[in-house]
């Protein structure tokens, strides 16, 4: 069983962050915290100017009120025979849209203010007051303070997250800490690649108690996945022109050597893990390898 450790860089993050926005658009009014300040869920972080929304408030509040007196006009002349029935269904059609739109009007005023959805610290204030910020544009960037919810952050290749799972133990090494390590596990793992740079994105829990943490540290994670089944191995001295994932090696039959394409599976401490191309029992020539032709004839010294 031939295990290859996975190693991989990362950034210490929380596992819990948050990047609050606007609801809807507009000019910020107040902001009423700044980076390094610690906040608490539910507190408020920012308004903004509410003259836009006011507006639109009372523009769908006028809008009700005049679909209401359409709509009795409507009626009034239907009961006299003068509008048709056509007529007063457009009415309340006209009425309901414009209640709906005050409704949102209404709701798009309850959200003109931004509240943190999580405890922590904000680490990043990104828009100032007489800013102009559109709807879901994140104004802060906050990460939780609760103890035990560190994690590194980093991006794996599709092979090596194959061979992974959640739960299994890692080692992480940062550089602010020279010469000392600490387990970790994997906590995550995505099951959609990262568009930008064509991996798929992880998280490793620290376990236990580390030290004095903070956002953007650099780590190192070591992971050895659990062993796989028995794989064919050979020496990386049998190998001849390799390339990619294949390469040539000599198979002894009998009294000769034939040359015969091999697909390599992994590399590690000097053997090849061989996918395909040989059998267990068959023998390969490591020393002089090289100099060899396919059908050249051999002895094989005991």
């Amino acid at each position: 069983s031939l295990v290859v450790p996975i190693q991989v860089a990362g950034i210490v993050s929380s596992s819990n962050e948050a990047r609050p926005a606007f609801k809807t658009g507009g000019v910020i009014a107040r902001v009423l915290v700044g980076e390094g300040d610690f906040v608490r869920e539910g507190q408020l972080l920012a308004t903004l100017n509410p003259t836009e929304i006011k507006a639109q408030v009372q523009q769908a509040s006028e809008a009700v009120d005049k679909a209401q007196r359409d709509l009795q006009r409507a009626q009034n002349l239907y009961a006299d025979s003068v509008a048709t029935l056509e007529q007063v269904q457009n009415a309340k059609t006209g009425l309901t849209v414009a209640q709906q739109g005050l409704q949102i009007a209404r709701f798009n005023q309850s959200y003109s203010e931004i509240r943190s959805p999580i405890s922590g610290k904000v680490v990043k204030q990104l828009m100032n007051e007489g800013e102009v910020v559109g709807p879901g544009t994140p104004v802060f960037y906050i990460l939780s303070n609760a103890r035990q919810d560190w994690v590194v952050k980093t991006g794996l290749a599709d092979r090596d997250w194959a061979r992974l799972n959640p739960g299994d133990a890692a080692v992480v090494t940062l550089d602010a800490y020279p010469g000392q390590s600490f387990p970790a596990k994997v906590s995550r793992l995505a099951i959609v690649g990262n568009p930008q740079n064509g991996t798929f994105d992880a998280e490793f829990s620290l376990v236990g108690n580390p030290p004095r943490l903070a956002a953007g540290l650099v780590a190192n994670v070591v992971i050895t996945p659990p062993a796989s089944s028995p794989q064919l191995t050979i020496p990386i001295d049998a190998l001849v022109e390799a390339k990619g994932n294949k390469a040539y090696v000599f198979v002894v039959d009998g009294e000769y050597a034939r040359r015969t394409v091999v697909t390599i599976a992994s590399l590690y401490e000097g053997k090849a893990a061989i996918a395909s191309g040989l059998s267990a029992e068959q023998q390969v020539v490591t020393l002089g390898a090289p100099y060899l032709e396919d059908g050249n004839r051999i002895t094989i010294n005991q």
